[in-house]
């Protein structure tokens, strides 16, 4: 089945100007000028003309609790599992899911279950073996067996460090089984990075420097995330980008990520290594000086497209910029560039998201499926 899509103005994220996108089943066939919509209805496709809107590459969220997340505050605190449209309906085509505090009473099972579901309903899913507790909870057995051997799994995460909820895990063991992830996405053709939670404890970044110290570890191959925790532990994840060369995850904050992101951008820190996620459905715990849970409730799925929405609308970026965060560096971690996620090329991932010039969607393709239905 082929559809074009005339006059967009498309960003890659780069700028390519007003260009027809011409897509068949999941693929992006073409972008260019003046596509011929007479061959395309010759052979039964469909040709929508989007006007004004702008076409960018559908959302990449790298930290996503498919299955719910939370518990701190007992059973009733857990909070609930999502569902495809609920990403697919504010931009977000391309999922990443894991556990996190709660590998008890959920599993790796259900996640792979639920991954598979997603993929089933055209939004690209992966997932990640592990949770916060060391030594690591598995689908097999073992984490090398879980990335070689299940297609969806692509590393481990996300495993908890300075955190009241981790397993003060040493840098050694850290590092053994972020590099026991490496060499199994070696063996597998896949990313094979480790998703790292860091809390508010006094080591912060500790960890991370010293599992990489003596060179074997890429820096590369481990994200902090929730890096906006604190100034401290900012300042940290800044300096990890700087010198180390690694990537840091912002948790998305509609009131406040978008400051700091121009903020960094602004002072030209590497923009390539910063990437931002929702934390959908995982539980947004409080906790007071004594680490007594005071609050909880689940996190919003949609903050990507509001933070992506302020970076251009209130801050100014430039909006091939403002993309990076939330498309092409995810996808670059993650190595799912390969497969044409994060960026609109030929060949790639039929994965668009179109906005008007307001930034109200307009429409959703994920895996060649329209979504939302709202074509002019």
């Amino acid at each position: 089945m082929l559809t074009l899509f005339k006059n967009v103005e498309v960003f890659a994220p780069e700028p390519l100007g007003r260009k027809d996108i011409l897509i068949s089943g999941e693929r992006i066939v073409e972008i260019d000028e003046g596509i011929d919509e007479s061959a395309v209805r010759s052979l039964s496709g469909d040709v929508f003309d989007l006007g004004e809107a702008y076409a960018i590459p559908g959302f990449v969220d790298g930290h996503v609790h498919l299955i719910g997340g939370g518990g701190e505050g007992g059973f009733s605190s857990r909070t609930a599992e999502g569902s495809s449209q609920q990403f697919a309906e504010v931009g977000t085509t391309t999922v990443v899911g894991m556990l996190g505090t709660d590998g008890v009473t959920r599993d790796h099972v259900s996640l792979l279950a639920k991954v598979r579901d997603f993929r089933n309903s055209g939004i690209d899913s992966y997932m990640l073996t592990g949770s916060y507790r060391y030594p690591l909870k598995t689908l097999t057995g073992d984490i090398m067996r879980d990335i070689v051997f299940i297609p969806e799994i692509i590393g481990v995460g996300e495993v908890a460090v300075s955190d009241h909820r981790s397993s003060n895990l040493s840098s050694t063991e850290l590092q053994r089984f972020a590099m026991d992830a490496r060499v199994a996405g070696m063996l597998s053709g896949k990313a094979g990075v480790t998703v790292l939670h860091l809390g508010d404890g006094q080591e912060k970044l500790k960890p991370l420097y010293e599992a990489v110290a003596d060179g074997t570890l890429n820096p590369r191959q481990i994200i902090p995330t929730h890096i906006c925790r604190s100034e401290e532990l900012l300042s940290q994840g800044i300096d990890w980008v700087s010198n180390k060369g690694g990537y840091i995850d912002f948790t998305a904050d509609e009131q406040s990520t978008h400051l700091v992101l121009k903020d960094i951008y602004s002072k030209k820190i590497r923009f390539d290594r910063i990437c931002v996620s929702s934390d959908g459905l995982g539980s947004l715990p409080r906790f007071d000086d004594e680490k007594n849970l005071v609050g909880i409730k689940p996190a919003p799925v949609d903050t990507l497209l509001k933070t992506f929405t302020r970076l251009v609308k209130d801050r100014g970026l430039p909006i091939h910029e403002a993309l990076k965060p939330f498309t092409a560096n995810p996808a670059a971690f993650y190595h799912l560039q390969r497969n044409g996620i994060g960026l609109l090329k030929r060949g790639g991932s039929a994965n668009i998201l179109f906005i008007d010039r307001d930034f109200q969607i307009v429409e959703v393709i994920s895996s060649g499926r329209s979504i939302l239905e709202k074509r002019r």
